[in-house]
């Protein structure tokens, strides 16, 4: 991971780059335009439209493609010259168990609205009622966000396309997305062509996702048939449950 200066960095189980980037393989998002770092090795990681919230809209042949969400393939074929199919799925679970987890302690006494990319239809379609707070000025940090979701009765979210959907369900909210209809609905039962991939699971399994690894093997072995890939030494099990161990402790890191 090549990452910016820091004197605090986050709790990664990641190395960290120093020094010139050489025959080192670099991963850009999609929002990431060109190449910045000068890399030989480029893989192009697409979470979501080719040039949707930045970046470009075709890929080189020379970058090595793969997508967040299966969903996507589609979209993202139709910016490459050749088409990529399922083993380039690159997909891991984001949500933190120790910041979003539901409470029924906890008493639910508001609603709350999420825009980020959804402002043309926030614009569009007003919120069903005035006393509707929004996410976005109540959550100064990740921690701040699980213990909104958890005082929150209904979550109405102008974003279709949105990890924030799946931590409100987790953490107990009634979550509400809006179309092109105006119409406000459960994104889980709709057939909207711009929806997140919902887990039948999600409840049960969200946490083991977070703390897996699982993803690593495949994914470096389908970039070994492009390039080598040189090992490194990743912590053991029993160093991993107490890095975790730890950060429960400590808490988690606003972000």
């Amino acid at each position: 991971m090549v990452a910016k200066p820091c004197s605090d960095p986050p709790p990664w189980l990641c190395p960290l780059h120093r020094g010139p980037v050489g025959e080192s393989i670099v991963i850009y998002p999609e929002v990431v335009p060109g190449n910045p770092l000068g890399a030989r090795k480029v893989i192009r990681w697409v979470l979501n439209d080719p040039g949707l919230l930045g970046g470009q809209t075709f890929y080189s042949d020379y970058e090595m493609v793969f997508v967040y969400d299966p969903q996507k393939l589609p979209v993202v074929n139709r910016s490459l010259s050749r088409g990529i199919g399922r083993d380039r799925v690159l997909w891991t679970g984001l949500v933190d168990p120790s910041v979003i987890y539901p409470d029924a302690s906890v008493t639910r006494t508001i609603d709350c609205s999420f825009t980020h990319k959804g402002r043309a239809l926030s614009q569009r379609f007003p919120l069903p009622h005035a006393n509707i707070l929004r996410l976005e000025d109540l959550t100064a940090s990740f921690r701040d966000l699980g213990d909104t979701l958890r005082k929150t009765k209904v979550l109405y979210s102008y974003d279709h396309y949105s990890n924030v959907l799946r931590e409100a369900v987790i953490c107990g909210c009634d979550v509400r997305v809006i179309g092109e209809d105006g119409v406000w609905h459960d994104p889980r039962t709709c057939g909207c062509p711009l929806n997140i991939l919902w887990q039948p699971d999600l409840l049960a399994t969200y946490a083991d996702h977070f703390n897996s690894s699982d993803f690593i093997i495949p994914f470096v072995r389908t970039v070994e048939t492009r390039w080598p890939v040189r090992s490194i030494r990743l912590p053991s099990p029993a160093a991993r449950t107490a890095g975790r161990a730890a950060r429960q402790r400590t808490g988690p890191r606003a972000g």
